[in-house]
């Protein structure tokens, strides 16, 4: 062979080299007899220069850079893989579903995020003095679009409270002095403490299909002893439940439980337990915040007359040792010790969007808790 066939011959198999590249096979397979529907996976793929994700009928999918790996939408049948390709082009714009942001001076030090189904806040230190708790406050929206900065804009702009149902959602939820919809559970000599609000806050990662933030409290107070807490929160766009993962740094103490909790307001309306699976629900006229009466009646609106709906909560603890109510708070709980981190889920909805009856919501929370515990497996060719 002569050297200019050589060449030719190396240049050839590189060009079939750079060809290989140029697109990869993303193979998402479900091992449970469940139809898994926009579930978020992550795939390592080649993340140089810029490309297009298709599904099996060539479909544009939205994805998020995250590092070397991207993150998407999955939807794959029961029992079943879902194929998806990866190739060189320009990709769509991505419509943001998840974001977080801290309101500071807009919103005495609220901090906000959320997802397509639902929006929460936690509240920081310039509610201090009103006694606030480390509960989660619940916001309902009508569409899968982020609305909570809108919210907050149209009564900054507008004059328009965010406690009425101007079309984007409306926030009717009564936090109290308690955990809220989904907030840390301490429970230590037979009793649950609640804290107070947040130290500081970090976002870590903020993107259009996951965002991750972290939230410190430096003074946690915990029967005669204070210590300090970390809580790192994952919202993931097409998830009902936020993934909770808190550490408490201190003294021991030997009692302590942790888990999740929600508050049950004046009386319980709809609260069911699968002890079997670690999760509960929780279901309730959408008008628990009775406020709202004030700010309509100042707006000049009737809201005896209205229709708020059902919001629903839901809480799951993988490993749960104890489902207990203290007072006014419903609990999923198991023993932990200080340092360790703990993982938990909560998350809200409303019958207005997605879930029109209370049996809708606890049968797609016992949906979202299979998945959680099998995930879906992801292979890259």
């Amino acid at each position: 062979m002569s050297m200019k066939n050589v060449i030719l011959y190396i240049a050839a198999g590189l060009g079939l080299a750079a060809c290989s590249t140029q697109s990869q096979t993303i193979e998402v397979s479900n091992a449970l007899n469940l139809e898994r529907s926009a579930e978020l996976v992550s795939a390592k793929v080649n993340t140089t220069g810029e490309h297009i994700l298709r599904d099996a009928q060539g479909n544009e999918v939205a994805y998020q850079l995250q590092g070397d790996n991207i993150l998407f939408l999955a939807n794959v049948p029961a029992k079943g893989t879902a194929t998806y390709t990866w190739t060189k082009g320009t990709p769509a714009d991505v419509e943001p579903l998840t974001t977080a942001f801290f309101l500071g001076n807009r919103r005495k030090d609220d901090f906000c995020w959320e997802n397509d189904k639902a929006a929460y806040r936690m509240y920081g230190p310039a509610l201090l003095k009103e006694n606030p708790s480390s509960g989660v406050d619940l916001w309902l929206k009508h569409s899968s679009q982020l609305t909570a900065d809108a919210m907050y804009k149209q009564e900054e702009n507008e004059g328009k409270p965010y406690h009425i149902d101007y079309g984007l959602g409306i926030d009717s939820y009564k936090v109290g002095h308690a955990a809220g919809c989904g907030g840390l559970a301490i429970v230590s000599e037979d009793q649950i403490w609640p804290g107070g609000p947040f130290a500081k806050y970090e976002i870590l990662q903020e993107g259009p299909l996951q965002t991750i933030f972290k939230l410190s409290y430096d003074s946690v107070q915990i029967g005669s002893k204070v210590l300090s807490e970390e809580i790192t929160i994952t919202v993931n766009a097409g998830a009902n439940m936020n993934k909770a993962e808190v550490a408490l740094h201190g003294d021991a103490i030997d009692d302590l439980k942790l888990g999740g909790a929600i508050f049950l307001h004046d009386s319980v309306q709809h609260l069911e337990i699968n002890a079997y699976n670690g999760f509960f629900t929780y279901c309730e006229s959408a008008n628990s915040d009775k406020g709202i009466y004030k700010v309509h009646q100042q707006k000049g609106i009737d809201a005896t007359q209205l229709d708020f709906g059902r919001n629903y909560c839901a809480v799951y603890l993988p490993g749960v040792k104890e489902f207990a109510k203290y007072g006014d708070t419903e609990a999923a709980t198991r023993p932990y010790k200080v340092g360790d981190t703990l993982t938990y889920y909560f998350g809200g909805a409303w019958s207005k969007r997605d879930y029109a009856t209370d049996e809708d919501w606890h049968h797609a929370i016992g949906h979202d808790v299979f998945c959680i515990e099998s995930p879906l497996s992801v292979v890259v060719k």
